[in-house]
């Protein structure tokens, strides 16, 4: 009979992350990372594709069962190095040591990663000892965790769409120049946000609502000001840079801090009967490209904020009705990414069409190109 690697032990491995995780910062700073801190997580450019995107990259170092959790937000790196800070650092060795940037490439392999790491916190695996109590615990952590994502998510904060409306300043002046209707924004409820104590202030908001249209369940806020060249941060141009420190609090886009974008899809709660009437759901990136396609009478796409369909918005997906998923990522290389990765997760379940647009994004788009490019190709499917 063979002996268990100890490299495959789950309850040392769990070791070896809390305690990465306790040495988050001195950790970053032997791979010569450049990063932001806060208590919920590290934000930096991500180290693995070399992007320059401030906060592309969030590693979640705190809670209690799975520490070091972290995502690359535009190229998903985590989906080839894992997403556990033993991954994270296998990733920034594959850049570092072999000029890692795409699958097929010579990357660090996991127990190179681990090496490293255990030569960090200065451990190995034999020294570690895990209790026969310490494993009972941590399998009733994992069935436990296993249980909550089974339960449907209920909405405790009760926060109807008529107290949203309330709180913003609707339409959002700076969709408007962006091009989006006041119709549009009024619809969707988008305003800005011009409380100082407020988490979103001077952000243009787009609240998500429930499956049932019932109540708020999260939002996510675009700056309502253009990126800093001197920091790259998204602040108010009449006030100084931000310290490093305190930049994180300054990105592009961002959600509240509870919401988690994996657990929904932005405009399902008004999609869903549109897309069992005609068994065919849109899949883009953002509320932006739903509002287009809104606006251009295309009344099924679902957004997932960002790169990536979830298994959970997967689930919402499957209790939808649909047969066709027509994808409609941005037409560059990370939304093009984005739509080998909905293929490849649904491919086995619906017929998949990923047609090709003229410009970089849906919104972006004119009426005459969603006509001919957009609306022509559904005529052919539906």
């Amino acid at each position: 009979m063979n002996k268990k690697s100890p490299s495959l032990d789950q309850s040392k491995l769990k070791v070896v992350c809390d305690d990465l995780c306790d040495n988050i910062e001195s950790l970053l700073q032997s791979l010569d990372i450049e990063y932001s801190m806060s208590s919920k997580m590290v934000s930096m450019c991500c180290p693995i594709h070399n992007g320059d995107n401030q906060s592309a990259v969030n590693i979640y170092h705190q809670g209690e069962t799975y520490r070091g959790n972290w995502k690359c937000r535009t190229h998903n790196c985590e989906q080839f190095f894992k997403g556990s800070i033993i991954g994270f650092v296998r990733g920034v060795l594959s850049s570092k040591k072999y000029g890692w940037s795409k699958a097929g490439d010579e990357n660090c392999s996991f127990d190179e990663a681990l090496k490293y790491c255990l030569s960090f916190l200065n451990k190995d695996l034999k020294s570690i000892k895990i209790s026969k109590s310490d494993k009972n615990k941590a399998l009733f952590a994992n069935v436990v965790n296993h249980v909550k994502k089974t339960i449907p998510i209920e909405n405790k904060s009760l926060i109807t769409r008529e107290m949203v409306r309330k709180s913003l300043n609707i339409p959002a002046d700076y969709f408007m120049n962006r091009g989006f209707s006041k119709e549009i924004l009024d619809k969707y409820d988008v305003g800005v946000c011009d409380r100082v104590d407020k988490e979103m202030y001077n952000r243009a908001v787009a609240p998500i609502y429930d499956n049932n249209y019932h109540y708020l369940v999260g939002c996510t806020g675009r700056s309502i000001f253009e990126k800093c060249t001197q920091c790259g941060c998204f602040h108010n141009p009449t006030t100084k840079c931000p310290n490093e420190s305190d930049r994180w609090k300054f990105p592009k886009w961002k959600h509240n801090h509870e919401f988690k974008s994996q657990n929904h899809l932005y405009n399902f709660w008004l999609a869903k009967e549109h897309i069992l009437k005609n068994h065919t759901v849109i899949v883009v990136e953002s509320p932006g490209n739903v509002w287009k396609l809104e606006e251009n009478n295309i009344h099924n796409s679902v957004a997932i904020f960002g790169s990536s369909l979830s298994d959970r918005q997967k689930i919402i997906l499957d209790s939808s009705g649909a047969m066709n998923i027509v994808i409609l990522t941005d037409n560059d290389e990370a939304g093009k990414k984005a739509a080998q990765q909905i293929k490849n997760k649904c491919q086995n379940t619906y017929r998949i069409f990923i047609p090709e647009i003229s410009k970089p994004d849906i919104a972006d788009m004119t009426t005459e190109e969603i006509n001919k490019e957009i609306k022509e190709y559904l005529g052919k499917i539906i």
